[in-house]
C-alpha cells in the first residue's frame, strides 16, 4: 500500500516556519553539541548523518527548484564569526534560546492553524452547522495541533545538530519543515481515530 502526504498551502507555510525556527536555533543547539552532544553518537555516525542528511535535502531542494547547488556546497551556517560566537556561549544560555525558539514556532503554528479554523468555525455557526461551544473546542484543538507539530519540526532540527554538529542551513530548514509536516499528519491520524472512538462510545448502548 501506498501512502501519499498531500500538503496544503496551510502545511506549507506551517512547516516554513518550523524550518525557519529550526534554523534560527541551529547555533545554540551546536553549543549544545560543543557541551556534550558530541559524545552521544561516534563521530563516524556524526559524520554519516550529516551526509545523508544534507545530500537528501539537496534533492528536495533541487527538486522543487529552490537550490541550483548541493547543500554540501553550500555556505555552512557556523562558519559566519557572528554564529561562532553562539556557539561560545554557555550550556545553560544555549538551552534557554533553543526552548525560545521552540516557543516562538508553537506560536507560529498555533496562530496558523488556529486563526485558519476560526475562519471555518465562523461559517460553520453562521450556517448553524456548529454550536459555540463546538466551535471553540475546533478552533482550540486546531490551534494545539499546529503549535505541536511546528514545535515538533523545530525541535527535530536542533536536535540533530545537538547530536550531530554544524549542518548546512538547507538542510537544517528541510528537517524541520518534514518533521512539521510528518507530526502534523501523525496528529491528523491520532485526532480521526478519537473521533470516531468517540462516536462509538456515544452509540454503545447503557447497560443496566
Amino acid at each position: 500500500m501506498h501512502w501519499k502526504l498531500h500538503v496544503t498551502p496551510r502545511d506549507a507555510l506551517r512547516a516554513a516556519v518550523a524550518g525557519t525556527e529550526g534554523s534560527f536555533v541551529s547555533g545554540a543547539a551546536h553549543a549544545l553539541y560543543e557541551a556534550g552532544g558530541k559524545a552521544v553518537l561516534p563521530a563516524a555516525v556524526q559524520r554519516a548523518l550529516r551526509g545523508a542528511v544534507e545530500g537528501e535535502a539537496s534533492r528536495v531542494l533541487a527538486g522543487v527548484g529552490l537550490l541550483a547547488g548541493g547543500t554540501a556546497a553550500s555556505a555552512r551556517m557556523l562558519e559566519g564569526g557572528a554564529l561562532r560566537a553562539v556557539a561560545q556561549r554557555t550550556a545553560a544560555a544555549a538551552g534557554r534560546q533553543v526552548l525560545r525558539g521552540l516557543g516562538a514556532a508553537a506560536l507560529g503554528g498555533a496562530l496558523i492553524d488556529g486563526g485558519w479554523a476560526l475562519v471555518q468555525a465562523v461559517r460553520k455557526v453562521r450556517r448553524g452547522a456548529m454550536t459555540k461551544r463546538e466551535a471553540a473546542t475546533y478552533v482550540a484543538t486546531e490551534a494545539g495541533a499546529g503549535a505541536a507539530a511546528t514545535a515538533a519540526g523545530a525541535a527535530a532540527a536542533a536536535l540533530l545538530v545537538t547530536v550531530t554538529g554544524g549542518l548546512a542551513a538547507p538542510a537544517v530548514f528541510v528537517v524541520g519543515a518534514a518533521a512539521s509536516l510528518g507530526a502534523r499528519a501523525g496528529i491528523d491520524v491520532w485526532l480521526r481515530a478519537r473521533d470516531r472512538g468517540a462516536i462509538r462510545a456515544e452509540l454503545q448502548p447503557e447497560r443496566a
